[in-house]
Parts: C-alpha cells; sequence; structure tokens
C-alpha cells in the first residue's frame, strides 16, 4: 500500500497541511515541526526519494538537463558529450532529462520549487528574466546553451559567423540564386535568427538579392521535413541552384534526396551546404559540405564547468563560453 500525506501527518503529530507546507518549504514553519515532519517523510520513504532526500540534505545530487524536445541531432549529440563526462569525471551527480514541449517556464519553475535538481543545463531555450531570478534566488546554477540567458552561464556557438562561411562557400563556387531553410516553424529562436542573418549579410557583401519565395521553414528537424520542403521549393521557387540548410544536416540531407529523385545532379544542378557536421553526413552520396560545430565537445565542457560551479559554489571567471564555426567542404558544392 502506498504511503499517503495523511501517513506522514499521523507520524509527525500534525496536519496534513503542516506537512504540505513544510513540503513546499513554507517560511511559517518552526524548525522543531519542520524536523518532525522531516523524519517521518525519511522513515516512510513518502514522496519520490528525490524528494525525501532534497529536503533532509538540502541536495539531490542530480544535474537537469532541459529542452524543448531530444529527437534532434543537436539535442543528442551534446547529450553524448555530456555521458562522456560523467564516465571521464566519474562524477556523483546523475543527470535527468526533462521536456518542456513549449511549456518552458513550468517546467523549469517546478524544478526549482520541487527541488528536482541542484544545477540545470538549459538547450537552446531562453529563459525568461523571472526564471532567471527565481534560479538566483534559490541558488541553483543554470546554463543555458546556444540561447541568451542573462545573469545564467551562457554556452555561445557562433551561428552569424556559420552561415556567413556556409553562404559565403556557395557564392564562390558559382551559385547565384541562392535559398534558406531555417528551422523553428518561423518562430526563430536565437540560433536560427542568427545564421538567417549571416546569409542575408553574405549576399548583401557580394552584390547578389534575396528573393523571399526563397526562404522555407521546417519544424521538427526531421529527415522528411527536407524531402517535403525540397517539394515545396521546387513548385514556388525557380532557377535555385544553391541551399543553406540552416536548418542542419539531417533536413539537408532529405533535401539532397529529394532533388535527386527529382533527377538533379549534385553538386553540378544545385549545391547544399548543411550546418552541424554530424557523423552521417561524411557517408551519404556526395559527402554533404556542413558547418562544423563541436556539439559532443559542448556537451562535455558544459556538463564538466556545471560540476565545478555547484562543488566549488561560485561562477566567478566563468561568463561565457564561445565556440567558433568550422567549414567542412565536402562534394555537396
Amino acid at each position: 500500500m502506498s504511503i499517503t500525506i495523511h501517513d506522514v501527518a499521523k507520524r509527525a503529530g500534525v496536519s496534513h497541511t503542516t506537512v504540505s507546507w513544510v513540503i513546499h518549504d513554507r517560511p511559517e514553519i518552526t524548525e522543531e515541526t519542520k524536523a518532525k515532519v522531516l523524519k517521518a517523510i525519511e522513515e516512510l520513504n513518502y514522496h519520490p526519494n528525490y524528494l525525501a532526500r532534497s529536503l533532509v540534505k538540502g541536495k539531490t545530487n542530480t544535474i537537469a538537463i532541459v529542452a524543448n524536445f531530444f529527437s534532434s541531432t543537436f539535442e543528442m549529440e551534446i547529450l553524448k558529450g555530456i555521458e562522456q563526462s560523467i564516465n571521464s569525471l566519474k562524477s556523483s551527480y546523475t543527470i535527468t532529462l526533462f521536456s518542456t514541449l513549449g511549456q518552458h517556464d513550468k517546467v523549469l519553475s517546478d524544478i526549482v520549487y520541487s527541488k528536482r535538481a541542484d544545477g540545470v543545463i538549459l538547450m537552446s531555450i531562453s529563459p525568461t528574466d523571472k526564471v532567471v531570478e527565481l534560479y538566483q534566488e534559490n541558488n541553483v546554477p543554470l546554463m543555458v546553451i546556444d540561447e541568451e540567458g542573462h545573469g545564467a552561464i551562457e554556452v555561445k556557438l557562433d551561428n552569424f559567423q556559420g552561415a556567413y562561411l556556409a553562404t559565403e562557400h556557395l557564392i564562390k563556387s558559382g551559385r547565384t540564386n541562392l535559398a534558406i531553410v531555417l528551422g523553428d516553424g518561423g518562430k526563430l529562436g536565437l540560433s536560427q535568427l542568427e545564421r538567417k542573418k549571416g546569409f542575408l549579410q553574405a549576399l548583401k557583401d557580394n552584390n547578389l538579392p534575396f528573393h523571399e519565395q526563397n526562404e522555407f521553414y521546417i519544424s521538427d528537424y526531421y529527415f522528411e521535413e527536407g524531402q517535403i520542403v525540397y517539394k515545396r521549393m521546387s513548385r514556388i521557387a525557380s532557377n535555385i541552384d544553391g541551399i543553406f540548410c540552416a536548418a542542419g544536416d539531417v533536413v539537408a540531407t532529405g533535401i539532397m534526396l529529394e532533388a535527386r529523385k527529382q533527377s538533379l545532379r549534385i553538386p553540378e544542378d544545385l549545391s547544399i551546404v548543411g550546418y552541424d557536421d554530424i557523423i552521417s553526413s561524411s557517408l551519404i552520396d556526395p559527402p554533404l559540405t556542413t558547418i562544423r560545430q563541436p556539439l559532443v565537445q559542448i556537451g562535455r565542457n558544459s556538463y564538466e564547468v556545471l560540476v565545478r560551479v555547484l562543488e566549488t559554489g561560485t561562477t566567478e571567471g566563468i561568463d561565457k563560453l564561445v565556440y567558433e564555426p568550422q567549414l567542412i567542404n565536402r562534394s555537396s558544392v
């Protein structure tokens, strides 16, 4: 039979409301009452163990990894780096994954209020000032990867420069009518917005026009979306000879497959540059030219830095971690 809040209240000799207040760390409760309730919680193993341990010890030995979803290559590669770092450090911290599915503030707030983690790594989500303030007030370090979080530890990727390199490479190969494929379904987050700016700046610097009908969007960063977006591209736009797929290599691969189904030769008729440099990019035919960002290394370093912050209790000397992109020239251009 499962233990209820009433069982805890009976063991501690208090009301179930008092138990609830202790769990939520309300200031009205005296230290003596709090101690009795915490003892009952521990003896009865009430609530998930993480809650009892965090209330009793003030520490969960858990780092939360938070993203909108974890099915895209970006998140999976960073997770790979985090796992490598856990193994190499032999860290006492475990990780727990939280998918926000668009409810960013709710999930991030619940982690603090429910004492789910000692620190949080947030991927491609920009926390509100209110959320950052909540984390600061509760001494929970918050790290933000590939987004902005004023007051959090920021891990930055130079997406503007990466897009500029990709677009410039297409132009130097003789391409003059370029299209761009962006993610986020048109509601551009920081990385996609910066990639769009880099693309447009490279066109401007090379005196090439940009036609709005050459801008396309996908939502979930899936391979199939690349196929769908190219079908749409071939209907709407004409004479496109170069594509910068800012939405990543997986989508770029879908574009390449669909273009070849329509009897286009790559790179003779159409050149394509992707983004991320995932392992499969070098294995497809032709191998994909892309922008490398060291996602596994970013995962490793991010975890190590957050563990150091948790162990030292300070972020002194840590401001922003910045990673530079690199053009990987293969055969799709």
